[in-house]
């Protein structure tokens, strides 16, 4: 073997090793590591015996697992090396069906659904009179966040172990302020526990986590330097929270505990499809800026950006993205299917 292509053996060796390193499982994405976070493993939707265009997913919190759905109402579990399993609720090909939400708890999935006229967890009817728009896990616990006929937000605790064909709720949890004269928004992508609005006359943020702080009393108000914030993410912890004005002129990090507010970066009007935040707050992502199908991150303590490249290729800019509930993977969810970017491990042979 000459020395040229020994090289070119040895670099194509350590690639695969970071590859599989990153396939595993890897590092928590932090600001330390950015650099060498990069698609590790990807599930195409053509190599699906039935047709799926929607990038919709549930990941499990390890991204080892996830819930998408295809147009004729079936929900799969699927992972890197293919289909685990699939169900359909439709008994025949004239009912509607239409996928609201899903989500893990201890394992095993659970989606919310819609069946011609009713409301469904898996194979249970969900008794309410309000109009679910997503279902969250805290703890223990199952949350169906809906929409009452009044136009506010409530969240039903529902009990899934008790017997029987239907489930109702425990308890009922209206959204802090919703009855009030409040002129603002709910901050989207935000999931429960916490619980993010934003008011479009003062550029005040009012955050509410339950169970702590959960009432119109307890909410913590903060006064943002150039908000209102409309578009932004919160770590797993809801310690923090990053955010972008309406002209997307600088990107911010939200210390909730302290309530100081950084300023990462000038975006100069650069819009991004998508936020997150990692686990530590150290670094903050965007996926697809300003029409750009790639993947772009901050250190949050000295404001270094990281282009890192661009994501598979779709049709349109992602149905979801998000990070694994134990931080160590970004995943992208399109028309063609999904990929998973993990932070990559050199080792030495």
């Amino acid at each position: 073997m000459t020395g040229s292509r020994l090289r070119l053996f040895a670099i194509v060796c350590a690639l695969n090793f970071c590859l599989l390193s990153a396939a595993q499982g890897g590092a928590v994405i932090r600001a330390g590591n950015l650099e060498r976070l990069r698609p590790a493993a990807r599930i195409d939707f053509a190599d699906f015996p039935e047709e799926l265009q929607i990038g919709w997913f549930e990941a499990k919190s390890d991204a080892s697992e996830f819930m998408v759905f295809d147009g004729a109402g079936r929900i799969y579990r699927v992972g890197v090396a293919g289909i685990i399993d699939s169900v359909t609720y439709r008994v025949d090909e004239a009912q509607v069906f239409s996928l609201i939400d899903a989500v893990y708890a201890d394992e095993d999935p659970f989606a919310l659904y819609l069946l011609d006229d009713a409301y469904f967890i898996n194979d249970r009817q969900l008794w309410t009179d309000d109009f679910p728009v997503a279902i969250h896990r805290v703890d223990q616990s199952l949350f169906v966040e809906a929409i009452t006929d009044r136009g506010a937000t409530a969240y039903h605790e529902v009990a899934l172990e008790t017997e029987g064909e239907t489930i109702s709720a425990v308890s009922i949890i209206d959204l802090p302020g919703s009855d009030s004269e409040f002129i603002g928004m709910l901050i989207g992508r935000i999931d429960f526990p916490s619980v993010l609005l934003s008011s479009l006359v003062d550029s005040a943020l009012t955050a509410y986590r339950y169970p702590e702080a959960f009432s119109s009393e307890s909410g913590r108000v903060y006064e943002l330097d150039g908000g209102p914030a409309v578009a932004g993410a919160i770590n797993g912890e809801g310690s923090h929270f990053a955010w972008s004005d309406p002209a997307s002129a600088r990107l911010n990090l939200l210390d909730i505990a302290s309530g100081g507010n950084a300023v990462v970066a000038e975006l100069d009007g650069a819009y991004a499809q998508y936020h997150l935040l990692t686990a530590d707050a150290s670094a903050i992502l965007a996926v697809n800026m300003d029409f750009k199908p790639e993947v772009f991150a901050w250190d949050v303590a000295t404001g270094e950006r990281y282009d890192l490249g661009a994501y598979r290729e779709c049709e349109r800019i992602p149905d979801k993205v998000a990070i694994s509930g134990d931080g160590k993977a970004l995943i992208i969810g399109c028309d063609t299917g999904l990929e998973i970017w993990r932070v990559a491990e050199m080792k030495e042979e």
